[in-house]
C-alpha cells in the first residue's frame, strides 16, 4: 500500500545551496519544455510528447551552455518534464469537456514556495539521502518502513521539506464507523452544526491574520529590489505558512472526528458563486460591496473546499460515504412538518416555523433538512 509522510529537513549552508540550485534547474527545465511544447503547437499545431523532451536532456548537458545541468539529480529533471507535460494534458483535457482551463505558466523563481522531485531518493542512518546532495539531518515523527518511490522537496517560507511516498508491502487497511449518518451545516458564525445537536466552533485565527495583515502593509512600504523587501517578503510568507499550518491542524482534527460515521450528507456548495462579489445597482453599484466583501472574506477564511475533501477521503477510509445534497430551501424548510417559507428564517440563528410553530436553532434546522435529502427522514428532537 503506497503511503506518504511529510518530514522537516534541516540542510546546512552547503546542502541549502545545492537545494536551491535543483529548485532552480528544475523550474528552468520545466519553463524551457514548456516553452518547446507551445512553440510546436503555435507553429503546427503538433504536440511533442514528454519521450521526446526527455530525449532532449541528454544532448542539453552536453552543450557548454547548459552543461551546469549535469550537477543536478537526473531524475529531478525528468520529473519536471512530466509534471509539466500532466498540466499541459490537463488543459486540453478540461478545454475538451468544457470545464474551466488555464494554461500551464511559467514557473518564477520569485514564488514563496520552491519544490522539485526525486526518483532516487533513499533513507538511511536516520536521514534522507539525496543524490547530488548527500544525507541531510530530518525529523521524521513516524517510521518509513518500505521501498521510498519519490520524495518531492520543497522550501516554503525558509523551511525544507520532503513529502516520502513509500511503498509499506501491506494490504490497503480500512478503519471502522460506527454506522452513523448525519447531516452537517457549515456556517460562518458556526463552523459546523450536525444533525446530531453538536456543535463544532471555529478555530480562533485572529491573532495569524492579524499578523499576516501587518507584514503585507510593512511589504507594502518596502522599495521593490531592496534587502529590505526581500526580508519583508520572507517574514510575511513565515506568517503565511504559520496561518495555514494552524487551519489545516484544526481541519484534520475535525474531519478525523466526523469520519468516524458511516455516511455524511453535506450542501452541494458551489463556493465560487457563494463568494462572488456584490453587484450593487445601475445607481449605486458599490451598493452593499463592504458587506458582501466582509462575508466573502469569512466563507474563504473557513476553508470550506478543503474541509469537504479531506472529509471525503478519510470517509472512504473508513468506508463511509460523503454524500452531496441539493442546498435549496435547506435554511427555510422546517424539519418537523417540510413547510417551506423565507419568512421561517428571519434571524441567522433562530428558526420559528410559520405554519407549525417549531422553533429551533436555524443551523441544527438545516443539519436534518440535509440529512433528510439523503432519504432517511428524520425529525428534529
Amino acid at each position: 500500500m503506497l503511503q506518504v509522510v511529510k518530514v522537516r529537513l534541516y540542510p546546512n549552508e552547503a546542502q541549502k545551496q545545492l537545494l536551491l540550485q535543483h529548485f532552480g534547474s528544475s523550474r528552468f527545465v520545466y519553463n524551457f519544455m514548456l516553452h518547446k511544447k507551445k512553440e510546436a503547437y503555435e507553429t503546427d499545431k503538433t504536440s511533442i510528447l514528454s519521450y521526446e523532451l526527455k530525449k532532449l536532456l541528454p544532448l542539453m548537458k552536453k552543450c557548454e551552455e547548459f552543461s551546469w545541468l549535469k550537477e543536478i539529480d537526473s531524475t529531478a529533471l525528468q520529473n519536471s518534464i512530466l509534471n509539466m507535460d500532466k498540466a499541459y494534458k490537463n488543459f486540453f483535457r478540461r478545454v475538451k469537456n468544457g470545464e474551466k482551463s488555464g494554461f500551464p505558466q511559467f514557473k518564477s523563481r520569485h514564488n514563496s514556495r520552491q519544490s522539485y522531485q526525486s526518483s532516487t531518493a533513499t533513507i538511511k542512518d536516520g536521514k534522507l539521502y539525496l543524490p547530488k546532495i548527500g544525507l541531510i539531518k530530518t525529523k521524521f515523527h513516524r517510521e518509513v518502513a518500505g521501498v521510498v518511490k519519490t520524495v518531492s522537496i520543497s522550501l516554503e517560507a525558509n523551511q525544507y521539506f520532503a513529502s516520502i511516498n513509500y511503498e509499506n508491502g501491506s494490504k490497503q487497511v480500512y478503519g471502522t464507523n460506527n454506522g452513523k449518518s448525519i447531516g452537517i451545516d457549515v456556517g460562518v458564525k458556526v463552523f459546523v452544526y450536525t444533525s446530531e445537536n453538536e456543535v463544532i466552533k471555529h478555530i480562533n485565527l485572529k491573532k495569524e491574520i492579524s499578523n499576516v495583515i501587518k507584514a503585507q502593509k510593512v511589504l507594502s512600504r518596502r522599495k521593490k529590489g531592496s534587502a529590505n523587501r526581500a526580508k519583508a517578503k520572507a517574514n510575511l510568507a513565515k506568517k503565511h505558512l504559520k496561518l495555514k499550518n494552524k487551519r489545516n491542524d484544526f481541519l484534520h482534527k475535525v474531519t478525523k472526528k466526523l469520519s468516524e460515521n458511516q455516511t455524511i450528507a453535506v450542501e452541494n456548495l458551489k463556493i465560487k458563486n457563494i463568494s462572488k462579489q456584490a453587484k450593487g445597482s445601475i445607481e449605486n453599484p458599490n451598493m452593499r460591496a463592504s458587506a458582501k466583501r466582509g462575508l466573502n472574506r469569512s466563507i474563504l477564511q473557513q476553508s470550506w473546499g478543503k474541509f469537504f475533501e479531506l472529509l471525503e477521503y478519510k470517509l472512504e477510509r473508513n468506508r463511509g460515504q460523503l454524500i452531496r445534497v441539493d442546498p435549496k430551501f435547506t435554511s427555510q424548510k422546517c424539519s418537523c412538518c417540510g413547510h417551506i417559507e423565507k419568512e421561517n428564517r428571519l434571524k441567522q440563528a433562530q428558526f420559528i416555523c410559520k405554519s407549525c410553530g417549531y422553533v429551533s436553532n436555524a443551523d441544527y434546522n438545516a443539519s436534518i433538512n440535509i440529512l433528510n435529502a439523503v432519504g432517511t427522514i428524520v425529525k428534529a428532537s
